[in-house]
């Protein structure tokens, strides 16, 4: 009965991880060293990227259920979802920047419930979230028309997905309109002739519990929720 843990899905995507950085790696080849862009207070851009979305899933009583007896397991399966966003960034010292970069991201993650008569059945929670991140961020030294980077911040979460259909279907597996995260990332900054090409990878973990049992069939089955999430992003600046 274990959900699936972080390590299971940071592999998930690897092959594409590996191929998008040989990809950025051998562009860095053809750039030239272009440092007005970090010469400048105030930069925007855009963001584009695919996310793995996955919960923390803590079980209740799975035996004991009223409404849906013989529960054996529930197995949460990540699907790729896409995210889209703007990016405004603050120089705040030659090294360090401060980024707000608001985006829209749509998630999916598949309930399986595994029941003790060898049945089971697939609940979907789907979600656009409008993602509000303020994070900041710390920039290497030029090494060959590169820099390298690291970030941290905290990203709040406003699930924009209307429950109005949902609000009185016990069947539908229901969450709070709202989280917050902490996000941690990494990435590279690629200097080009017009553009600054940034491929990165970020994790979040969310903090609170958006699981809402009232009036669904699994409320005693699961006790709490959390959020976690991979993304693999391009940006563009």
């Amino acid at each position: 009965m274990d959900t699936p843990n972080v390590w299971n899905m940071l592999t998930l995507p690897i092959k594409k991880i590996i191929a998008f950085f040989v990809f950025c790696g051998a562009t860095l080849l053809y750039s030239q060293n272009n440092k007005h862009y970090d010469w400048r207070m105030f930069n925007l851009g855009f963001t584009m990227g695919m996310n793995y979305s996955m919960v923390r899933l803590d079980y209740g009583d799975l035996e004991n259920n009223p409404r849906k007896p013989g529960l054996k397991d529930i197995v949460v399966k990540p699907i790729p979802g896409i995210n889209l966003g703007m990016i405004t960034n603050l120089k705040l010292a030659d090294m360090w920047d401060l980024r707000f970069i608001p985006s829209v991201s749509l998630q999916q993650r598949n309930f399986n419930y595994f029941m003790t008569r060898d049945s089971s059945f697939l609940r979907r929670l789907e979600a656009a979230y409008l993602d509000l991140p303020l994070l900041v961020k710390f920039k290497s030294q030029f090494w060959r028309n590169h820099r390298v980077y690291v970030m941290g911040g905290g990203k709040f979460s406003w699930n924009l997905s209307s429950d109005k259909k949902v609000k009185d279907d016990p069947d539908i597996l229901k969450t709070d309109k709202y989280d917050h995260s902490v996000v941690v990332a990494f990435g590279v900054d690629i200097y080009g002739d017009r553009v600054k090409l940034s491929p990165e990878i970020s994790y979040s973990f969310g903090l609170p519990d958006i699981y809402v049992p009232e009036n669904t069939n699994f409320g005693t089955n699961i006790k709490r929720i959390r959020t976690h999430m991979l993304l693999i992003s391009l940006n563009f600046e």
